[in-house]
């Protein structure tokens, strides 16, 4: 029997590309790759943001705290409900000077003061995410001038103020967040020294300040606002 003749399948023709169309596809291409690395970028700047820029950790705020002969204690939050009298000292605060707790419905504004804030004015503000430095009417003759070459360098978010029942005692203070913005009650932080050391109150400004439960950005927490 004669073999079957061997027939070729037909060539399949690819339709010719037309130029725009791979100018386009190729425009697509990066503008999808754009995109992304534009979210990335915008993530990164608002976590930088909650964070500032990143910074030494809590076991390195201890070891600088306790080469300057300070204290550290950290305190579960309990509580983030807005009072009305700036005067009160709830019963709820677990911490003196208070790291988190009850507090006053308007903040204090950040700044370096002369004269005692109120508390509860000052907690609302770390909340927000800052800071304090409280010093007590016996604090060394110059805790002042020192505490106010460490504001000028960076005073974001920064309360820096009298309390005279801390007595011969510097107070550092900040109440964060692992999920800032959200609606977990936190950890507050709260250092005391008898002197000032500059390098140690550094560390602890950097770890802390601009992680508070409430999420505002490092960024917004302006000299002179809330």
């Amino acid at each position: 029997m004669p073999d079957k003749p061997r027939v070729k399948a037909p060539r399949q023709r690819t339709a010719p590309t037309d130029p725009d169309v791979a100018r386009k596809r190729r425009l697509a291409l990066l503008v999808g790759v754009g995109g992304a690395l534009l979210v990335a970028l915008v993530v990164a700047a608002i976590v930088l943001g909650f964070t500032g820029g990143g910074g030494p950790d809590e076991k390195q705020v201890r070891a600088d705290l306790t080469a300057a002969g300070c204290t550290l204690q950290s305190f579960p939050g309990v509580s983030r409900q807005h009072i009305s009298d700036a005067a009160a000292r709830p019963k709820e605060w677990n911490s003196f000077p208070p790291t988190s707790g009850p507090h006053y419905v308007t903040p204090a504004i950040y700044g370096f003061y002369t004269e005692p804030v109120e508390l509860a004015r000052i907690l609302h503000g770390l909340e927000h995410g800052g800071a304090y430095i409280l010093y007590g009417s016996k604090a060394p003759a110059d805790t002042v001038s020192k505490l106010r070459e460490i504001y000028d360098r960076d005073p974001r978010g920064l309360v820096v103020s009298p309390l005279p029942e801390l007595g011969d005692k510097i107070a550092l203070g900040a109440w964060t967040s692992e999920n800032p913005g959200g609606g977990d009650l936190g950890t507050g932080h709260l250092a005391k020294c008898t002197q000032v050391d500059k390098k140690a109150f550094d560390t602890f400004i950097k770890a802390f300040r601009g992680r508070g439960p409430e999420g505002v950005p490092l960024d917004l927490l302006k000299p002179g606002g809330t």
